[in-house]
Formats: structure tokens, sequence, C-alpha cells
């Protein structure tokens, strides 16, 4: 994929700076392209190329959270909005002199869009004679903590790779061709490092910069003056479609510069996150070689802590490491019942703010252009939320309501339960899977409401690898009509999943083994409850989504017109079973042999 990215001069050259208060929005819209300046200590911009869409971002500078911001974006070419330090083209700090550089940061953020990083970010130069033949002496360098299904370095050169952080990052350099850069337009070189495996992207933690520069300098990947460094970037690029779509909250972007590039880091994290915490005496990110640390882990209501991994042992609450490494300790903690505390924001609905079409509020109602023109409108009373569909999208997910940043940890068990009506018996989905794309699912379970309120709840298990961000959605495009949800819950059982009994009774009737049934996706005959044993005849070429019984999405299949479902469910996923059949709004339960 090449992405003709354009990148703004405006960060790149001298800047006139401007008093900015706290919490002031600036705006780029309407062909206006850049606002930039400095404010409590921190340089900042927020560029949208052309001017296109609409592109805000709120300062929230502060001492505790150094430069923290909030920017949301619609309709954009290419965005970016940043905070951080810059030195300037005339400056002489380098790599080597400018002290040891690090950045505790935490982002929320949410987008539709492929191209999209959460990254540190900036410019520096090679030494004179080091800039490769034919490129200028400028580097763009990036630092990938989270981003989109598209890996910027495809196509580029590796050098190597180093644990930083506790983090696998690979090393490259990708090369940028008469494209806008400090001095103008030039060819110029782009540093890389990004996550081995995508399993390691993270929305929070510390980013230890000057290691990251002492590594591209062992791997050949060379750097001297610098000319800035944006601690935390947020940053969007889909072309002129005019689809861009999305919100970033950095909720702490605290950048350090100074002090020893020799400290050691200390990654402490509990496992999973909600089930306790870790303390550290004293308490710091970094140590000064052969510093003792003492670690002490907590458990919350319904845990119990069962020991320390990585590189610390033992099973006792508290110990003490030496730093004589950098070190990562992870502290697993083990469910010792249901627990009661929601990990959903504001499941009870105290208001109609905690619901927006803005992503800045803990649900989000998605409808519009980008949710196949469905409509919706949602009102909040007595701790029940509304949700009135006039308009379906041409998918049955739109519209939906949905809440983002959703912590999911690999081999856990989840409850979900939630209280319904509805103005007319429907249906409805609750799905949980990935904010990005490939959107993959997790697990999804489509219940029937009725005029009457009654509670659900669906068990699931985790059993890909751990989401911080995932998303939680309720799918209302099944049918237009007022949907009414209350008491919405999640929260960490050990009660296996289909255990919960009661909700959704369905239809027992099924093809008896040996006989055969052709269903054309979207007739009447759909009906997830009837149980097809024997052979599943597909009259038109279809792509059909694949669960398991306890709802885990397991992938798509393309089927052929005339070929048996069973075969192919046994040819893709070489297992005998009962499987869920999905395609746009027809499900249907198919057994395997």
């Amino acid at each position: 994929m090449s992405i003709k990215k354009i990148l703004t001069t405006a960060f790149a050259v001298a800047a006139i700076s401007s008093s900015i208060s706290w919490g002031q929005t600036l705006t780029c819209s309407g062909g206006k392209e850049q606002q930039m300046g400095s404010t409590g200590g921190y340089d900042y911009e927020l560029w949208s190329q052309q001017g296109a869409g609409s592109a805000t971002m709120k300062l929230n500078v502060s001492a505790e959270n150094g430069g923290a911001f909030e920017v949301e974006w619609q309709g954009t070419i290419n965005m970016l909005a940043r905070t951080g330090k810059r030195w300037g083209s005339n400056s002489n700090v380098t790599v080597q002199n400018v002290g040891n550089i690090t950045s505790e940061f935490e982002v929320e953020w949410s987008s539709t869009d492929n191209v999209k990083y959460v990254s540190v970010y900036g410019w520096g130069y090679y030494d004179r004679g080091d800039e490769p033949s034919g490129f200028s002496n400028e580097i763009e360098y990036y630092i990938v903590q989270d981003r989109g299904s598209y890996n910027p370095t495809s196509g580029g050169k590796k050098w190597g790779s180093a644990v930083i952080d506790g983090i696998s990052y690979d090393f490259y350099t990708t090369d940028r061709i008469n494209q806008p850069s400090l001095s103008g337009t030039s060819t110029f070189k782009q540093y890389w490092s990004i996550p081995s495996n995508t399993s390691q992207h993270r929305t929070k933690g510390t980013i230890s910069i000057s290691k990251h520069f002492s590594e591209w300098a062992k791997a050949g990947m060379k750097m001297g003056k610098l000319y800035e460094v944006a601690s935390m970037k947020i940053e969007s690029y889909t072309g002129n479609t005019g689809t861009a779509k999305g919100y970033a909250k950095v909720k702490k972007n605290l950048l350090k510069i100074g002090g020893s590039a020799d400290e050691l880091a200390l990654n402490v994290t509990a496992s999973p996150a909600a089930a306790g915490t870790v303390t550290k005496s004293p308490s710091a990110n970094y140590y000064a070689p052969k510093t003792n640390v003492q670690l002490t882990a907590k458990a919350n209501e319904g845990w119990k802590f069962v020991g320390w991994e990585g590189d610390a042992t033992g099973s006792t609450e508290t110990i003490s490491v030496t730093m004589d490494k950098e070190k990562s300790v992870v502290a697993k903690f083990e469910l010792v019942g249901e627990t009661t505390v929601n990990l959903f924001k504001d499941g009870d609905f105290p208001s109609g703010s905690v619901i927006s079409t803005s992503q800045d509020a803990s649900w989000f109602l998605g409808q519009g252009t980008n949710w196949g023109n469905s409509a919706a409108k949602t009102s909040v009373a007595g701790g029940t939320a509304t949700v009135d569909v006039t308009t379906i999208g041409s998918e049955t997910y739109q519209p939906q309501l949905v809440q983002y940043n959703m912590a999911l940890d690999k081999g856990m068990k989840y409850k979900l339960s939630f209280k319904a009506s509805a103005d007319a018996d429907r249906k409805i989905e609750a799905s949980f899977q990935q904010s990005v794309d490939p959107w993959g699912a997790y697990a999804t379970k489509e219940f029937d409401i009725t005029t009457t309120e009654q509670e659900y709840s669906f068990i699931f298990a985790m059993e890909e690898d751990s989401d911080d961000a995932a998303q939680f959605a309720f799918n209302l495009g099944q049918a237009t009509g007022a949907v009414k949800i209350s008491d919405v819950k999640l929260v960490f059982t050990t009660a296996e999943p289909g255990s919960e009994g009661g909700e959704n009774p369905t239809s027992s009737a099924s093809v008896e083994p040996g006989s055969s049934a052709s269903v054309e996706p979207g007739s009447s005959a759909s009906d997830p409850g009837q149980f097809i044993a024997g052979q599943f005849m597909v009259q038109g070429a279809k792509t059909f989504q694949v669960f398991d019984m306890q709802g885990k999405f397991l992938g798509k299949v393309d089927v052929a017109a005339g070929s048996s479902m069973n075969d192919v469910l046994m040819a893709k996923f070489h297992k005998s079973g009962i499987y869920m059949i999905k395609c746009g709004s027809f499900m249907q339960r198919v057994a395997v042999k």
C-alpha cells in the first residue's frame, strides 16, 4: 500500500509561539490547515491536510499529566495532533547530550480509520557525512505504541530488534521521495520502532525514548541533532475519501528530559489488569543500578494473589527486586468468585450526557453516513436508555450503541447482563470485538426482545490474545422502533459459557440426520433455533460468519452456490460439532460430523 502522505511544514519551521489557556479548543476546518504554539512548557500542533473536514484539539496541559490533550476529527484527509518539545533547526541539542528522555502516557482512542497511530514522533538530523547517498540529512522518526491495520514499515528495511520497556520492537527505515520535510521538499529517511507483535500494542505505559535512540545507533540507524520530540502524537490518514472519523483523549503525556540514560526501567503490571494493584517503594519508573525496590501486590474484591512472574518469583505479596538490569514483573491474580465491580462505564445510564455521537462520552451512538446511513436518536430517563431507530443501515449492526476501550483478558470468563424491552417484539445483538480492522469478533449473541422488560445474560470466555481496547456494542439494525436498555453490567465470573439458562427460549425443531435442508439467507426459513443435523445446502454464493455455541467468532467462510455448508465447515475448521453461521440477518445452527 502506497500512501502519499503530505506532512505539514508548520511544525518543521520556526514558529511564532502563542499563549493558549488551559482547556482552550483549537480548530482546523474550512481550509485552515494548522494551529500551533506553546503553553505550559509544551509545544503543540494540530494539523489537517488542506483544512478538509473538521479537526478540533483541546489542550489540557498540567503539571500532573503533562501535555495532555483531546482531539476529534471527521472527514479529514491526513490529521495529526501532538504535544512535546521543539528545539528547532538551529539547536545544538543532540541525542548524545540531551540526557535521558522518557514519556509516561495514557490514551483512550477510537477510530474507523485503518491508517492511524499512537506514537512518539519527531525530526532529527544525520551528522555530516552520515547521511545516505541521495538523501537529505533530515530524519523523520516514529516510536509506535498502537496503530490500525496498516503496517507503515511494509516494504521497509529491517535493521534489528530489541526489548525496551518490556516490549519487543523491530527497527525499520523507509524512504520518502520528494515529500514535504523540514527544508520544504526533499528525499529523506524515516526511522521506525514498531512492536514485533500486535498483541504488544498498548495505550498506556512508559516509553524510554532515549533507549530507542541508543538501540537504533547500535543497529546502524544513526542520528545526531534533534529538531524535536513529540512525546505523544495521534495521527489518522484516509486520503481523499472523506471517511475519516475518530476521537482520542490523551489523558497523560508526561515528558521528562534530563538525568542519566543509565537508569534502569522497572515495569510492573497486574494480570488481569482489573484484578488488583502493585505498588513500588520507592515509587519510580527508573532506578539507578543496584537499587532495591519493594513490590507489594494487593488483590481487589473477588480475587486472590497467586504469585509473581517475569523477572521475579515467589508467592508472598511483598518481595524485593534488585535493579541489575531492566525488569518486567507481573503480579498474577486468580478469580475466587463472580466479581461485583461493573467493567462498563455508566452502565446504569445516570444521565443523557453519557451517550453521545461525538465519541467523548461513555457510550457512543453509531449512526449516519459511516453506519450505512442508519438513523437513530437516544434519550435517558430513570436509568433507562431509549434508542429510537428510525432507519436501519445496510448491515444488521447499524445503528449501534457502543462502548470503546474495554479491556478483555485472555483466559478469563465474563458475564454480560442487561435489562431490555422494545415497542414491538424484535431481535438485538450484543457483541465484543476488536475496535480496529479487521474488527474480529470475540463473542456475540442475538437476543429476542419483547415488549415486556426482561433481564438477559450471556457468559463467554476470552480465548484470543488480551485486548485492552476492545469494543462492546448493542447492534440494533434488525428493525426500526424503540429499544429500552438498562442495568448493563459486565463482570468476571467462574461460571461456564452456556450455563446462563432461562433467556431467549428457541425452537427445538431439527432436520433428521441423513436428510437435507436448503435455505437461502434472508428467507423466512432463517431461524437460529432450528438445528440442522443433516446436509445444509446453500442456494446462492455467500460469505458467512461462523461462531461456536458459546458465541466465539471462529472466522469466515466463502460458500459457492449449491455447496454443502457442512462440508465447507469441516474443511475450514477440521472439527465436528455444532456451529452457528450468520449472513446478514440470517442465523442458523448447523451440525458437522
